[in-house]
C-alpha cells in the first residue's frame, strides 16, 4: 500500500494543493520548495480526522505532548531535556527569530553559514543585526572549518546559526565537526541555535547527531530546533519545536514571545502524537528507501550531463548542483530551465554569495517524475553548451 504513496506521474501532481504544485502551470515540473510529492501516511489523514470529529479544536493543552517530545528527544537525540525544556512553534522559522530576539541586540552580530538557508538571514536582518558568514566550499565537500569560524567571530557575535543536516549543501556534520564548534562557541560564549529539521532525512553511512548531545556544557548553551515536515510531508500543519536544558532561557524566550507566538493548532499536536507513537515509522524507513534510489540517480544524471559539480547529498532531499561552468547567473539559469525545460527549481544565489551559479532542486519525487525532469534539464542545459 505505502508504495503507491511513493510512485506516481506528473499527471497525478496536477489536483494537489498548495504552493509548490500552484506557483507555475501544470506543464511545469516544480522542484523549488521542500515539498515532496509524495503521499501522506494514512494514519496521519485519520488522526487529524479524528482530532475534528471529537472536536479537539478549543485551546490547546499541550502538557501530553510535551512529555512525549521530551521523551523522544532524550531517547533519539540523546539531549537530557524535561517537558519544561520544550517549547512548540509554528515551525522552526519563528524560532530564528525568537532566537535572535533573545539572543541579541540591534548592532549584534550573528554568524550563518555560506550557503544557508535563507530565512535564517530574514530573521537576522528583521531585527537590525548584522549578518557574519562562515564560508562552505564546494570543493572541499563543505566542510565545516572551524579556523574559518574562529575568524569570523568578533567581541560582537553572539549567536551562532547552524542546520544540520545542512540546507542546502546536504551536508551531515560529523561528531569531530561538532565538537570542534562547541569548544569555540564556548571559549567565545555564544549562544548556537541549531536548526535539525531534517535530522530524519540521513543516507546510510552518516548519522545525525545533536550539538547539544556533545556535553552538558554546550547541551546548556544551545537551543535546539526540530519539527514532522520533512519526514512525513505536514509542512501545512505548521508545528515545530525548541528543545534546551536551559530552562532558564527558555523560560525567558517565552516571555519574548508572550503575545506574538501561541504554539501550534490541536490538529497538529493530534499528528504529532501519532507520528511519535511510532505508528508511521513504516512510512520513513519506505521514503528513505526510495530517497536513497532517486539521490543516486539524479546525482548520475546530473553528472553525465556534463558541465555540472553536484556534491553527493547526506541528508535532506536537495541537491544543490553547481552549473557556473555555463556562464550565467543563478536567476538566468533558473529562468532558462522554466521557459525551455519547464522545470522550476530554486535560485541558489538566494542562499548566499556561494551559492551564486547553483541552483537547488527538490528530489522528493518519484522515479518517474524526477526521470522526466532529468530529461528536460539536460535538454535545456545543452543549447547553452
Amino acid at each position: 500500500m505505502t508504495s503507491s504513496l511513493f510512485e506516481f506521474t506528473q499527471q497525478d501532481l496536477v489536483t494537489r494543493k498548495g504552493r509548490k504544485w500552484s506557483r507555475f502551470p501544470v506543464d511545469v515540473i516544480p522542484m523549488w520548495i521542500a515539498d515532496t510529492d509524495f503521499g501522506i501516511a494514512p494514519e496521519i489523514k485519520d488522526a487529524a480526522i479524528h482530532a475534528i470529529q471529537h472536536e479537539d479544536l478549543h485551546y490547546c493543552d499541550e502538557r501530553e505532548l510535551l512529555e512525549m517530545l521530551a521523551a523522544k528527544i532524550q531517547a533519539v537525540n540523546g539531549i537530557p531535556v524535561s517537558p519544561a525544556g520544550v517549547y512548540l512553534t509554528q515551525g522552526v522559522i519563528p524560532a530564528m527569530w525568537l532566537a535572535c530576539r533573545y539572543a541579541c541586540k540591534p548592532g549584534d552580530e550573528v554568524v550563518v553559514t555560506n550557503p544557508m538557508y535563507f530565512p535564517f538571514f530574514r530573521a537576522i536582518e528583521s531585527l537590525n543585526l548584522k549578518k557574519v558568514y562562515w564560508p562552505l566550499y564546494s570543493h572541499d565537500g563543505y566542510q565545516f572549518n572551524i579556523e574559518a569560524l574562529q575568524n569570523v567571530i568578533s567581541p560582537k557575535t553572539k549567536l551562532l546559526f547552524m542546520c544540520n543536516p545542512h540546507n542546502p549543501t546536504g551536508r551531515v556534520m560529523t561528531k569531530s565537526e561538532l565538537s570542534a564548534i562547541a569548544d569555540l562557541a564556548l571559549d567565545h560564549d555564544l549562544l548556537i541555535a541549531c536548526d535539525e529539521l531534517w535530522e530524519e532525512i540521513v543516507y546510510p553511512g552518516h548519522v545525525h547527531t545533536s550539538i547539544a548531545a556533545i556535553n552538558p556544557e554546550i547541551s546548556h548553551n544551545t537551543l535546539s530546533f526540530f519539527g514532522f515536515s520533512k519526514a512525513y510531508n505536514i509542512a501545512g500543519l505548521q508545528i515545530g519545536y525548541i528543545a534546551t536544558t536551559n530552562e532558564t532561557m527558555l523560560a525567558g524566550m517565552r516571555e519574548v514571545a508572550q503575545g506574538i507566538l501561541r504554539g501550534t493548532s490541536t490538529i497538529a499536536q493530534a499528528v504529532a502524537k501519532t507520528i511519535l507513537s511510532g505508528t508511521v515509522e513504516y512510512y520513513r524507513t519506505q521514503e528513505l528507501q526510495h530517497l536513497h534510489i532517486v539521490r543516486d540517480y539524479a546525482i548520475h544524471q546530473l553528472q553525465e550531463i556534463g558541465d555540472i559539480r553536484c556534491n553527493t547529498i547526506e541528508g535532506t532531499y536537495l541537491l544543490f548542483p553547481n552549473l557556473s561552468a555555463y556562464g550565467k547567473s543563478s536567476s538566468t539559469l533558473v529562468n532558462h530551465l522554466l521557459t525551455e525545460a519547464k522545470v522550476g527549481v530554486s535560485d541558489g544565489s538566494q542562499f548566499g554569495t556561494l551559492g551564486e551559479g547553483h541552483i537547488r532542486m527538490n528530489i522528493g519525487t518519484s522515479l518517474s517524475v524526477l526521470q522526466e525532469a532529468l530529461r528536460r534539464i539536460s535538454h535545456a542545459l545543452h543549447k547553452l553548451s
